[in-house]
């Protein structure tokens, strides 16, 4: 989580074979485990597939990983809070190979080029650019911990430690436009953790990022969120 920064430049490198397989491991895992329909684009000369993205300019981009899944238009969060939470994982597999990434909104995703197949029903909400980077990513800035986490009754001060290394991990959550419009809020029973998507720019898939960083920086506390993932 440390080491994952944004980096939208990359070289013609390819990425080597051992990578790609674990990459298409873990995509093959996420869509068994939550239903999506994620898929890698793999050395392609133009992996956006021609798409503008909605912010940020991207060069080099060879390689992607395409977040699609079934949209259920009555609850679009629910769809955008998954591909937050799965899309990270891939991003930092993707980072603990030693290769870079950066998320991406991409418009136009269904006149694409083939690169993706997005069937009925379903929606792409994000990428994932990765590959070798140009150059090295840099830290994003955060708000502060106390702003990010919350305790239901008494102050921030006095949450157990799990919940702030887990709040410290969600601060290193990317987001659009580095917004991080989300809290996470521990409530009275001391256990049960509250998610909650702010306003801003896509906040539930920042929210799952968020989900996913404060798992793994909880480690192995027994705790449970308030609600089941989407």
């Amino acid at each position: 989580m440390e080491r994952r920064h944004a980096v939208r430049e990359y070289t013609d490198e390819p990425v080597g074979a051992d990578a790609m397989d674990v990459l298409r491991a873990q995509a093959a895992a996420c869509n068994a485990q939550s239903g999506l329909g994620i898929q890698l684009v793999e050395d392609d000369a133009d992996a956006f597939g021609g798409c503008p993205t909605h912010y940020g300019r991207f060069r080099g981009v060879r390689h992607a990983i395409a977040l699609v899944g079934p949209d259920d238009p009555a609850r679009p969060a629910s769809l955008d809070e998954q591909v937050g939470y799965y899309g990270e994982r891939l991003a930092l597999t993707a980072t603990a190979l030693g290769l870079a990434t950066s998320w991406a909104v991409l418009h136009e995703t269904t006149e694409h080029q083939g690169r993706w197949t997005i069937g009925a029903g379903e929606r792409m909400p994000a990428a994932i650019a990765f590959g070798h980077g140009a150059r090295e990513g840099r830290p994003h800035r955060s708000k502060p911990e106390d702003e990010l986490g919350a305790v239901e009754h008494g102050s921030y001060a006095q949450a157990p430690a799990w919940f702030r290394a887990g709040v410290r991990a969600a601060m290193l959550a990317p987001s659009a436009l580095g917004k991080q419009p989300f809290r996470l809020v521990l409530l009275a029973d001391g256990r049960t953790v509250r998610a909650e998507a702010l306003d801003g720019l896509q906040p539930w898939i920042g929210l799952g990022i968020a989900r996913l960083h404060f798992e793994l920086g909880a480690g192995g506390a027994d705790f449970v969120w308030d609600r089941p993932l989407g």
